[in-house]
């Protein structure tokens, strides 16, 4: 049975390995989903900032001639 051990240990190393893997891609595809919904958020409070900036000068620069 001495002679399987280095042969079990690396199927265990290799299914380790794997599931570590597996986690890092988990943990990965979260923090991209929370970096895309926190730009469309700066996205959303830019475009609302630039509306209010064109509501808020709206009719300063008025020059008519008649």
């Amino acid at each position: 049975m001495t002679a399987l051990d280095p042969a079990v240990q690396s199927v265990l190393a290799a299914k380790q390995g794997a599931l570590q893997h597996q986690i890092a891609m988990t943990v990965a595809a979260k923090q991209l989903n929370v970096a895309e919904q926190q730009g469309a958020a700066v996205n959303a409070l830019l475009e609302q900032a630039a509306q209010l900036s064109k509501a808020v000068g709206a009719g300063q620069n008025f020059d008519a001639q008649g």
